[in-house]
């Protein structure tokens, strides 16, 4: 009986044309163009987690969409003026003023202090909007990677990852990135960063080079050569999930006919 009720309601026409759910629209996935070298950063935080033996409880991370090269640091509180001090100390003293700072709209980012810092830089803001959900994809992402290898290092209290957060940070910048196939440290400072292993296959300092010039002419010719090959290989990937995303998702309007 059960069965025969199920097979009823399921044939139904009424039912099966005044009840059926409206497929929502969805747009094509476009990629965001990365510009040059530390045009465009991402910046999210990741929190509130347990709170460590030094009191902090969130990390704030940035992501530079290039290189895929990642700065992070933990903090005490989710505040206006840590998110500031962590733009000017992290990124901008480090790494130069950027062009463009993506974030989501969280109120801490909207604050005078910092919309007051950004000005002083001349550097746009582009907030994440309702309909383009996954422009901050990049730095939430790094958060999962983090979080993942900190996991495996913590003690049962949770209470010392940010112990281990430098750790996370150095393994994600020296492991080849799926997007452009290089370490982000490689693309970012023009080399690549030693593991462990590395230094114990090594018993001495090593001179490649006789003289600083040929050092900083090797150096020009192999970082534009690497990020050259990224670039290419960045578009590739971005029009691989591009073509992924939009053979499953993507659901257009409804089309209108005479008739």
């Amino acid at each position: 009986m059960r069965e025969a009720v199920q097979n009823w309601v399921a044939a139904c026409q009424d039912c099966g044309s005044r009840k059926a759910k409206p497929k929502a629209v969805v747009s094509p996935l476009r990629s965001v163009r990365t510009g040059d070298l530390c045009d465009r950063w991402a910046i999210d935080v990741a929190g509130p987690l347990p709170v460590t033996a030094g009191g902090n409880r969130y990390v704030i991370a940035a992501v530079e969409y290039t290189t895929r090269y990642a700065v992070a640091t933990a903090v005490s509180e989710r505040t206006a003026k840590a998110i500031a001090r962590f733009l000017m100390d992290k990124v901008v003293f480090v790494y130069g003023p950027m062009r463009e700072i993506m974030m989501d709209g969280a109120m801490e980012f909207g604050s005078k202090a910092t919309a007051e810092l950004l000005e002083l830089m001349q550097v746009k803001q582009s907030t994440q909007v309702p309909y383009r959900p996954k422009l901050l994809g990049l730095v939430e992402r790094f958060h999962r990677t983090w979080k993942d290898i900190v996991s495996l290092c913590v003690d049962e209290g949770q209470d010392d990852w940010d112990d281990f957060l430098p750790s996370a940070l150095y393994a994600y910048n020296s492991s080849r990135h799926s997007t452009h196939g290089f370490q982000p440290n490689e693309l970012m400072m023009g080399r690549k960063l030693r593991t462990p292993a590395e230094l114990l296959r090594r018993s001495r300092v090593t001179h490649p080079h006789s003289t600083l010039q040929e050092y900083h002419e090797v150096l020009l010719q192999d970082l534009s050569k690497a990020r050259e090959l990224a670039s290419v290989a960045l578009q590739k990937e971005q029009a691989r999930q591009a073509m992924y995303y939009n053979q499953w998702n993507v659901r257009n309007g409804s089309e209108f006919r005479p008739g």
